[in-house]
């Protein structure tokens, strides 16, 4: 009774056993099924003529970015390069031509006036010469004006320096000639100014470039005084009575052995004092100094405070 129930048992497990290779073999035979198909629908649809048409299509887009690059280049003029020409100096008809020749445009910014350049010339210009930029580039450039443009005279007479009314007149655009000089106390004063001859009135236009002529102070005038006594003084003395009488002290020779010009002692002044003798105001008087007053001169202390009468001129 019990081995009948074994070999049942047995029996069932064997079916078992059977049942589940009969579904792996049957899984397989589906799987290699399928992918025969695959490789049959491969076969159909990507024969030769398609991989034909693929390598065509891509050699158009290959030449298709070849020609489109090409003509990049030639829109842009890639790589291509002119040097400005220098165009400073140059007849401006010259240039034209020039910048023409050399594929470039032009342009007038601007134009100013400058004597000592030729009228229609180039100044200046942008891009500077020597730049590289690309054909059909606009040049932009000043020309020199064929008139100059008026300007008004500044007001300097009676106010101002030689130095400081030159600088004025250089900032108006205006020439200095040579100063023409007037007796006058003031030294280098601006006492008139002349152009073409005619003296300058307040707010005269004249074009600009034009010379304008300083008349200045002497610094001497027509007044005169006498000479003054300066034998015996210190060189500190003299000078500061000098200043008095509105002179200067012209050259100073001193002795030898001096070494403190302003303790030295005056022993000789040229011109001399005496016989009435007078100078314009503002010229200079010559002092000989020496460390002690030499033998042989005698000093009158009485006529330092003399004022001696001045002829009439």
């Amino acid at each position: 009774m019990f081995g009948a129930y074994f070999k049942g048992i047995a029996k069932q497990k064997l079916s078992a056993n059977n049942s589940e290779t009969y579904r792996q073999l049957l899984s397989t035979r589906l799987f290699l099924s399928v992918h025969k198909n695959e490789k049959s629908l491969f076969k159909k649809y990507f024969n030769k003529t398609l991989g034909y048409n693929l390598l065509a299509a891509l050699v158009i887009v290959i030449v298709l970015l070849l020609i489109v690059q090409s003509g990049l280049k030639t829109y842009t003029r890639h790589g291509q390069s002119i040097s400005v020409p220098d165009l400073r100096g140059k007849n401006f008809e010259e240039v034209k031509k020039l910048l023409s020749d050399n594929n470039l445009e032009w342009l007038v910014m601007d134009s100013v006036y400058d004597m000592s350049k030729p009228p229609m010339s180039i100044v200046d210009q942008n891009p500077k010469p020597r730049a590289h930029v690309k054909q059909g580039r606009t040049i932009y450039i000043t020309l020199n004006a064929t008139t100059a443009p008026s300007t008004e005279i500044p007001d300097l007479i009676g106010r101002s320096s030689l130095k400081y009314a030159t600088m004025q007149l250089q900032s108006y655009g205006l020439n200095v000639g040579e100063p023409v000089y007037k007796p006058d106390p003031h030294l280098n004063a601006v006492i008139g100014m002349i152009v073409n001859g005619r003296n300058v009135t307040k707010k005269m236009k004249v074009p600009k470039g034009t010379v304008v002529t300083l008349v200045l102070g002497d610094g001497l005038g027509n007044s005169r005084v006498s000479v003054p006594y300066l034998l015996g003084l210190r060189y500190e003395e003299a000078e500061f009575k000098l200043k008095g009488y509105s002179l200067n002290v012209g050259a100073v020779i001193p002795d030898e052995g001096v070494t403190d010009t302003l303790g030295a002692i005056v022993y000789k002044q040229i011109p001399d004092y005496g016989g009435g003798r007078s100078i314009r105001v503002g010229e200079p008087i010559d002092l000989f100094v020496a460390k002690e007053l030499p033998a042989g001169i005698s000093i009158d202390p009485s006529l330092y405070d003399k004022m001696d009468s001045i002829p009439t001129p």
